[in-house]
């Protein structure tokens, strides 16, 4: 086992710890798992992690103990948050997602997004608000007759996103099988774009999306934020 020394910590939630440390006195990432019914397993992390580093589409892997739960991977840097979305990054970036969509990743231990929203529903089957049963409900309706599904990251917010020569993306949690205009709308929500930002985006992804599906989904996306924090502060209480 190589020697890791923390330095400082980046992010924390009930599922994970994530640091800068340096590994053999290289700066690097590490990431302490907590194993959560919610989240992908500290295994099939690194496996995505794996099969997505051949296409560039994510850091490379340094060290992992599955023992420890904990990865570390190589420190990427150029954050996209608080970066100005001009036409060059939009077009990447639509490049970058079509891409990730495009892979045939298949993983018998990742569950898809319906499992891992059946998970929550589950969670608060006993602390459910009229709220949280609308967006369950919303969920329903949108996913009666799911479209056909690709493997998605399923949480592309700025801070999961650098981009220097290449875009990369991080924090593999919550991937998993999905229907690609929820990713699609989670984008858009996220970053916040204009309509001329967002018309940039789509033509770089190359597929088109009827708007007032993905306005519709992206009101579904802020019901399954809301669930998930509602999950989340249950957690807290556990781990």
């Amino acid at each position: 086992m190589n020697k890791i020394k923390i330095s400082e910590t980046i992010s924390e939630t009930p599922y994970s710890r994530v640091s800068y440390c340096y590994l053999n006195g290289e700066k690097a990432v590490l990431k302490t798992k907590k194993e959560a019914i919610i989240t992908n397993s500290i295994s099939t992390e690194i496996e995505i992690h794996q099969f997505l580093n051949k296409y560039s589409l994510c850091p490379e892997i340094l060290e992992f103990d599955l023992q420890n739960n904990h990865i570390v991977y190589e420190n990427i840097q150029f954050s996209v948050e608080n970066s100005k979305y001009c036409q060059v990054f939009l077009k990447i970036f639509g490049e970058t997602v079509r891409k990730l969509h495009a892979l045939n990743y298949k993983n018998q231990h990742i569950s898809s997004f319906d499992n891992k929203i059946e998970n929550y529903r589950n969670i608060l089957s006993s602390n459910s608000t009229s709220e949280i049963q609308k967006g369950f409900a919303l969920f329903d309706k949108l996913y009666k007759n799911p479209s056909k599904l690709v493997f998605c990251h399923n949480d592309l917010n700025p801070m999961n996103i650098f981009l220097d020569k290449k875009m990369q993306f991080i924090d593999w949690e919550y991937s998993g099988l999905n229907m690609p205009i929820y990713e699609i709308a989670s984008i858009k929500k996220s970053f916040n774009f204009s309509s001329d930002q967002f018309k940039i985006f789509l033509k770089a992804y190359g597929q088109d999306f009827n708007l007032n599906d993905i306005n519709e989904f992206e009101i579904l996306v802020g019901c399954i934020e809301k669930i998930w924090q509602k999950v989340t502060d249950m957690q807290k209480n556990i781990y």
